[in-house]
């Protein structure tokens, strides 16, 4: 069974916000290191190419740290797969006909949907939304932004 209630806020949040709701507030959270994480050798070419458009972006907002690469991979992952069910779907079209004469949906469909679901999940916790964007508040300091970290 997964956690249960509202996931708890950054203690940079609380502390920002006038910590409102008198709960002790965590001193000792951990602070990952701002350092571009290694992209994985599993992901194919698109994920790749994904991974490589999205650390600048990242970095440049102050929010990539170490402790992100395999979510930041996970999301590479999903565009990529989502992107090739889509050039199939494309293709095929989205119904088909079965052996005994059906009409029925093509299963890329659900894939393609999945996968977005995924994304956008995925998009919110990396604050790549309009909406997480409003939501996220970053340090300000010398953290290096996208230019440091070329490959």
């Amino acid at each position: 069974m997964g956690l249960r209630g509202p996931a708890p806020k950054p203690t940079s949040l609380v502390i920002l916000e006038g910590n409102r709701g008198r709960r002790p507030i965590n001193d000792r959270e951990p602070k990952p290191l701002a350092v571009r994480p290694k992209c994985p050798t599993y992901l194919d070419e698109a994920g790749q190419k994904e991974w490589k458009r999205l650390i600048p972006i990242l970095l440049r907002m102050r929010i990539l740290t170490e402790a992100d690469g395999i979510a930041l991979a996970n999301l590479c992952q999903a565009y990529s797969t989502m992107t090739k069910a889509q050039e199939q779907l494309n293709k095929a079209g989205i119904l088909y006909k079965t052996k005994s004469g059906y009409i029925q949906q093509s299963p890329l469909l659900g894939i393609v949907n999945s996968q977005i679901e995924i994304i956008n999940r995925l998009c919110r916790e990396f604050g790549l939304t309009p909406s997480a964007r409003s939501r996220i508040l970053t340090q300000q300091d010398d953290t290096p932004t996208g230019e440091d970290f070329l490959d």
